[in-house]
């Protein structure tokens, strides 16, 4: 585990211990996504069935290639609203309805300093069931899941020897590999890391003088070991495939963990407001007391992300 992982795993500890208004609107988010990939299949929208042939497009049944071309639309339409939501909002989808971020979720609970056995194999179930329930959404666009329980002992032999070996690697991902595949592999990141995303809305930084006590825990609570309250300077070399000079924004999540932190340790320090804010704001990404474009351009951020 590297240093920042451990500075995360650090916080993610003190955060834990108290529930938050981002926990159900994640979960809503990633219930949501999960719908959508079950749903796309299984009504007969678009699927492939390499099983049986029961290929389906606009809930009829169609040739393979008819099937085919329906799932690559479905894939494409995918991206497209990934990135309709980018230019309203920036990186939504990673932080909030991303089901590989979630299976990193699952797997930084295993590993939380302190928890204690029982939480720890609660955190692994919970994991396993949900690396399952994406697999298995994945498997709908190009089997008939029936073959799971209708097929022959080859085709039975088959899917449940690939859903464990799909469930393993996803799994796998959570545990060791996490964040990690959204700074050097996601395709949706690196498309991200090039374009500029949604530039009134995200987390901003505001009222430093007044509160913020440079506790630098929205620094080591980045999952993507960015500085939350300069977003909008250069990261320098990032690993992977990335712009070297691109604004941190390019590669926010959008998750909202350093917003979290913020409120947290304000709180426990009795002061107000919370520097960092995740909103709709105008302006800077920044803005210090005494600056001339606060006084140009006054912040709206009392549409936050709460409300």
């Amino acid at each position: 585990m590297s240093d920042q992982s451990r500075a995360r795993q650090k916080v993610l500890r003190a955060l834990r211990r108290a529930s938050h208004r981002y926990n159900p609107r994640r979960a809503v988010g990633m219930a949501f996504s999960l719908s959508v990939l079950f749903a796309v299949p299984l009504s007969g929208l678009a699927r492939v069935d390499l099983w049986s042939g029961r290929h389906a497009l606009l809930f009829r049944a169609v040739p393979f290639k008819h099937g085919l071309a329906g799932v690559i639309v479905g894939i494409a339409a995918f991206y497209v609203a990934t990135f309709l939501v980018n230019v309203g909002g920036g990186r939504l989808f990673c932080g909030w309805g991303c089901p590989i971020g979630q299976v990193s979720r699952f797997g930084e609970a295993v590993d939380q300093p302190g928890a204690k056995r029982g939480q720890r194999l609660s955190a692994s179930a919970k994991g396993a069931l949900f690396s399952g329930a994406l697999v298995l959404s994945i498997f709908a666009w190009w089997v008939d899941l029936r073959v799971f329980w209708q097929g022959g002992s080859a085709a039975l032999a088959l899917s449940w020897g690939l859903m464990a070996l799909s469930v393993a690697l996803t799994y796998a991902h959570g545990r060791w590999w996490r964040w990690g595949f959204c700074m050097t592999t996601c395709p949706i990141g690196l498309y991200y890391s090039f374009v500029s995303p949604a530039k009134w809305f995200g987390v901003h930084f505001r009222n430093e003088a007044d509160s913020c006590i440079e506790c630098d825990l929205c620094d080591n609570v980045c999952p993507v070991d960015l500085k939350p309250r300069e977003l909008m300077a250069a990261t320098g070399p990032r690993p992977g495939l990335s712009v070297a000079d691109a604004p941190g924004r390019n590669h926010c999540l959008e998750c909202g963990d350093c917003v979290r932190a913020c409120e947290w340790i304000i709180a426990q320090r009795g002061q107000e407001p919370v520097p960092l804010l995740m909103s709709f704001f105008s302006g800077p990404q920044r803005i210090n007391q005494g600056d001339e474009v606060a006084a140009q351009s006054p912040p709206r951020s009392d549409r936050e992300l709460s409300a």
